[in-house]
């Protein structure tokens, strides 16, 4: 045999030998990426099936039952892990392994709606045979290739894709619109996805949560990092969520305002507006501060802090690592001193808000009123942007919104559009939505007058609302005219 025929020999036994079992990539044929997939793995991805009873917004009294499909996996403690928005308001709950055909019953243990994370247990331990926990492993490095499993547009077969780390930064989470870290990959992200998980070294670095409706084959992934607060925080087995800040700030990126404040050709420091009142910032600093560290962290004076070498990201992400009731370091230039200290995060957003977000997987409130259809400030409804700038007191910790008006000759004139946001009753203003409703049940005037913030007005007639409530609540097939928990607390 001739020495160039044993040269190409050796090397043809070299490729065979080296050859790799070659799945799913994303590409055309001449950029196919060959990768090795543990087949263990597969076993340990599921499909989740959810019924949920979902509330209804225009007609709170009311809800309908849907039902949809995401992917999850299955990790640590025998748990599966999903997205929060596979299994909300779930009333029933199934699971199914990769290549089997028999559902499993399960329950939702927690749901993180901020992070958009939930986890499930089956009811049945003998689903876990012939499967194996997943590892969380850590944040991927840009241009990382991961593999991205879940079984998307509804089918019952596993899919594979693989895609590569694009960016790393904040995003506003769809589910919750909360910014939180993002990972951004170049794999397309389609309905029943969510849930499933994304792999790099046979660890999971990410979560499927969202597509890009702007950029075809994009999507975005919950990283390690927000799983691994989320299942820290639930070693307690309860969940409490992430911790607020409560601080308003402007960028220093003007020359002029560096010099002002004594930061002349310095990158970092960034300006303190405001402080929301009984917050941690508000114990502490104070209108004027000049932020510049936050645990060690350097603020440029764009918001961003470093969070790996020549990567960066808004300064919350420092918050966000931490623990509801973690305390700690701030340093901030006060009247041109350095200043250090420390703040317990001891509060969560919702608590400091004047608009709330809807408590997870309860009903609604409402009282109707003579076909007044009355609701608590949630952010749900889409009240207008001033009051996000405004925050509860001992005057008023809750807002009161007219959300619509049934059409009849009590509310004729009115329309079928709601007032907005109620103000006073007969001139007179109320804490919260229970206080409201305790007005109107005990008013012996002749008219109830409603009026907004500009005193634009809806009156009715006591009398008359007492008198065609129940018909009312009967043409528009209601059942009662104030929600259970209205009823508790009267």
């Amino acid at each position: 045999m001739k020495r160039y025929q044993i040269i190409l020999w050796i090397l043809f036994l070299t490729l065979t030998l080296n050859a790799v079992d070659v799945e799913d990539s994303i590409g055309d044929s001449k950029s196919v990426t060959k990768v090795v997939h543990d087949p263990m793995v597969k076993n340990s991805i599921v499909k989740i099936f959810t019924v949920a009873n979902k509330v209804d917004f225009e007609e709170p009294w009311s809800s309908h039952v849907e039902e949809f499909s995401g992917s999850g996996c299955i990790i640590s403690g025998q748990r599966i892990l999903t997205n929060a928005h596979v299994v909300t308001d779930a009333t029933y709950v199934e699971v199914l392994k990769n290549g089997e055909t028999k559902r499993y019953e399960a329950e939702v243990l927690s749901i993180d709606h901020e992070a958009d994370l939930a986890l499930v247990k089956v009811k049945d331990k003998s689903f876990f045979e012939g499967t194996k926990s997943l590892d969380i492993g850590k944040l991927p490095e840009l241009q990382k290739e991961v593999n991205v499993y879940g079984f998307p547009m509804g089918g019952d077969t596993l899919s594979i894709t693989k895609g590569v780390v694009s960016r790393i930064e904040h995003q506003s989470y769809a589910h919750s619109n909360k910014m939180l870290m993002a990972i951004q990959i170049d794999a397309a992200i389609n309905y029943g996805n969510s849930g499933g998980p994304a792999l790099a070294d046979g660890k999971v670095i990410g979560l499927v949560m969202q597509g890009n409706s702007y950029g075809e084959g994009l999507g975005y992934i919950i990283p390690a990092s927000v799983i691994n607060h989320y299942l820290d925080d639930m070693k307690d087995e309860k969940y409490d969520g992430y911790p607020y800040l409560g601080l308003k700030i402007q960028d220093l990126e003007s020359p002029v305002m560096k010099e002002m404040y004594g930061l002349k050709g310095k990158k970092y420091g960034v300006l303190v507006t405001k402080t929301i009142p009984n917050s941690p910032a508000s114990r502490v600093l104070k209108t004027g501060d000049i932020l510049i560290s936050i645990d060690g962290y350097k603020v440029y004076s764009n918001y961003k802090v470093e969070f790996r070498k020549k990567e960066f990201t808004h300064f919350i992400y420092v918050i966000d690592q931490h623990q509801l009731g973690d305390e700690i370091e701030f340093k901030v230039l006060r009247n041109g001193k350095e200043k250090t200290f420390n703040i317990l995060l001891d509060k969560k957003q919702n608590e400091l808000s004047l608009i709330k977000k809807r408590e997870p997987e309860t009903k609604l409130s409402y009282y109707i009123y003579g076909g007044l259809v009355f609701v608590p400030g949630l952010n749900e409804y889409y009240l207008p942007s001033k009051f996000f700038n405004e925050y509860p007191d001992e005057k008023r910790e809750e807002l009161v919104v007219l959300k619509r008006v049934l059409s009849s000759s009590l509310t004729k004139g009115y329309g079928t559009y709601g007032l907005g946001v109620v103000h006073t009753i007969n001139g007179k203003k109320f804490k919260n939505f229970k206080e409201f409703v305790q007005i109107l049940e005990n008013s012996s005037s002749k008219f109830v007058v409603f009026a907004d913030e500009d005193n634009y007005q809806m009156v009715v007639n006591r009398e008359d609302v007492l008198k065609s409530q129940k018909e009312i609540l009967e043409k528009y097939n209601i059942n009662d005219a104030m929600s259970d928990d209205l009823k508790e607390k009267k």
